[in-house]
């Protein structure tokens, strides 16, 4: 969320239950003299907000008080994540959106921020931890133990991250020479083709590379590489956003800056079908035809235009019922976080139990020594008894093992394990 002056933390109860309307909102973002001859109508993100706030006007006109249904709160969701990119944009100084604006559209979010935090009884500045639960997808098992127990994924920082930032004019996908050592900020027409020669071979579809939409609405990509010395030098749908959760992922196809196809397939993030309309919106926002690409979500061997898939996908994925806002989220949705979850936390209890025996035979007054009976030969010591060490031996090696080494391995699990919550 930009920073604004929405600063309480207490749900609104009353100081924002209906919204500007349309007209009002094309009133206070219309401008004079426009720069560069780019009039209002031709800033495809206002139009789409345009669209977005009429219906939420038409339900809020016929009954201003009602508790907004389903599929009203996604609209505004949808409003949100609109909003929220226009001033990111404005932020960058982007030639899409004409920053003389920026009144109007920041006096309209602070509208909808207020807006769903009381439709949804939700504090301020709780709101994108719900909107990103929501709306995002997150890492799947098989990216959580690449990237943390096997420690082999590259993140971006900041600076990196903005060098695989692609840019979309008018439906021609640019992206920087991050490839080469100079003039990397130099912007050419994408092929990703070439983006993935230098990733690792077979990760990635013939003439594909990875790529991802993020929260804020911006497409990254570059080569998908596999770590293999576990140093961290792995390249992944995960590496651009540091595995926060996304708008979609998977592989895309680009000749010559224009986009052939699409889809969701991604280990890391293993998207359902339905956050393709993340990708689909997005890439009109920007120009993009949506009768000129195709797209296919993973697992399926048939490619639709993205106008067709639109539809199939508002006809089943989208439709929501009984105040369920799971928004895009398939039935079929991967489950992530819970299987990984489960087996670090068996092996932080494994490791938490081994560390006890060990400093047990350390602490005074803690370990029993003997053995029962010849016929038996059991530890009489009930820690040592519970570990199976029934010989002097067996115990001796016990108590030799490195608890520093433990302990380290212990830390990360728990690091990982609050990371994964």
């Amino acid at each position: 969320m930009p920073k604004m002056k929405i600063q309480n933390k207490e749900t609104v109860t009353s100081s924002c239950k209906i919204l500007m309307s349309a007209t009002a909102f094309k009133s206070s973002t219309k401008v004079g003299m426009t720069l560069g001859g780019k009039s209002r109508s031709n800033e495809k993100l206002l139009k789409f907000i345009d669209k977005k706030l009429t219906y939420i006007n038409n339900i809020q006109t016929k009954s201003p008080n009602a508790t907004l249904g389903a599929d009203a709160i996604l609209v505004l969701a949808e409003l949100y994540y609109a909003l929220d990119r226009w001033l990111v944009l404005a932020g960058r100084k982007d030639s899409s959106v004409n920053t003389r604006r920026s009144k109007g559209v920041e006096g309209l979010f602070a509208q909808v921020v207020k807006l769903l935090s009381f439709q949804l009884e939700t504090p301020i500045n709780r709101l994108p931890n719900w909107l990103e639960e929501k709306f995002t997808v997150g890492m799947t098992d098989h990216g959580y133990e690449v990237d943390y127990q096997n420690s082999s994924a590259l993140y971006y920082n900041e600076q990196s991250r903005n060098v695989c930032r692609l840019k979309i004019t008018n439906g021609v996908v640019y992206q920087k020479q991050w490839w080469k050592p100079t003039n990397n900020d130099v912007w050419v027409k994408m092929n990703s083709e070439d983006t993935q020669k230098t990733g690792s071979a077979g990760t990635i579809s013939a003439q594909h590379c990875g790529y991802v939409l993020s929260v804020l609405g911006d497409f990254y990509s570059g080569p998908h590489k596999s770590g293999t010395t576990h140093a961290k030098d792995g390249q992944y749908h995960s590496s651009y956003m540091g595995g926060r959760p996304v708008l979609c992922a998977g592989e895309i196809k680009i000749v010559d800056g224009k986009i052939s196809h699409l889809n969701t397939s991604s280990g890391h993030y293993g998207p359902a079908k339905g956050y393709l309309l993340n990708v689909i919106n997005a890439l009109t926002l920007c120009g993009v035809d949506e009768s000129s690409y195709n797209v296919s979500y993973h697992g399926s061997t048939s490619a639709y235009t993205a106008a067709t898939m639109r539809k199939k996908i508002e006809e089943t994925d989208k439709k929501v019922g009984g105040g369920d806002v799971n928004h895009l989220k398939s039935k079929k949705s991967w489950q992530y976080k819970n299987g990984v979850q489960a087996k670090i936390e068996k092996q932080i209890k494994e490791l938490s139990k081994e560390l006890d025996v060990i400093t047990h035979f350390k602490t005074p007054g803690k370990h029993i020594e003997g053995f029962g009976s010849s016929y038996s030969k059991r530890a009489q010591c009930p820690i040592c008894s519970s570990a199976q060490l029934h010989n002097k031996l067996q115990q001796t090696r016990y108590a030799s093992r490195n608890v520093k080494e433990r302990e380290a391995r212990l830390l990360k699990l728990l690091k990982i394990a609050d990371k994964i919550k």
